[in-house]
């Protein structure tokens, strides 16, 4: 099995020794030529292929991939934001009094912190956002309920999610929590090295492959020969240089 970068640059070494083959038979013609009485007088043939075009099909077996390394999972500034307005929308709120207020924010950012820290750390989104909702939930109900200026605000809530009690209040607002903030999480990304894919490309096994892991390269190659030539340098010295032809 093979790298599709090393096929693909096998291809090109060997449309190079190609012309190079092409390149001596042209030499051993030239000599041919200029020993014959009548085709000395002749023009020497050389073929010279400006492009060559080549459809190839192949099988993908391995994709190695990486892993993004800088993950920054959220935007800290404005999950709190959606966080806490959310929040206020559960209780019908427009602002809590400074009591409560004060305490719900911190406890927010410190939650969001470690959520970032678990998702940094591996584990999975749903996991990660439930375990945040359900922190948050309880310390939000915790602070809410406890704060007598803000007992009417609970009782409101109560009514409005139709709850009878903490409990219920705070699995709706962790319901809602979780709708409103999982698309604010970016899952981890994951890309595709194309050019280290183990890769399959004899025809024989090809036909045994699944159609869904075919796939057909197009590749377009312009030759840009070389060549030697002698020039005088600034010091009047012979030199050669392998100058595009």
């Amino acid at each position: 099995m093979t790298t599709l970068k090393d096929y693909l640059g096998s291809l090109v070494r060997d449309l190079n020794h190609a012309r190079v083959i092409a390149d001596v038979e042209t030499a051993n013609i030239a000599k041919m030529y200029v020993e014959h009485d009548l085709l000395k007088h002749f023009s020497i043939p050389r073929m010279k292929i400006q492009d060559t075009e080549l459809t190839i099909p192949i099988a993908i077996d391995e994709l190695d991939t990486v892993v993004e390394k800088d993950y920054q999972p959220i935007d800290n500034k404005r999950f709190y934001t959606k966080t806490y307005n959310e929040i206020k929308n559960v209780f019908q709120v427009s602002s809590f009094n400074r009591e409560v207020s004060g305490p719900l924010r911190k406890e927010i950012y410190q939650k969001i912190d470690s959520l970032e820290k678990a998702l940094k750390g591996g584990e999975s989104i749903q996991v990660s956002l439930e375990s945040f909702t359900e922190e948050v939930s309880n310390v939000t109900i915790d602070i809410i309920a406890q704060n007598k200026k803000e007992r009417e605000v609970f009782e409101k809530a109560l009514e409005y999610n139709k709850a009878n009690n903490g409990v219920q209040i705070k699995e709706s607002l962790r319901t809602a929590l979780i709708a409103y903030l999982k698309p604010e999480i970016k899952p981890r990304e994951v890309t595709g090295r194309i050019e280290d894919a183990q890769i399959t490309v004899e025809s024989d096994k090809l036909k045994e492959k699944r159609p869904e892991s075919l796939v057909y390269i197009k590749m377009k190659i312009t030759e840009e020969s070389m060549e030697w030539q002698t020039m005088e340098d600034a010091d009047g010295n012979i030199v050669a240089k392998l100058m595009a032809e």
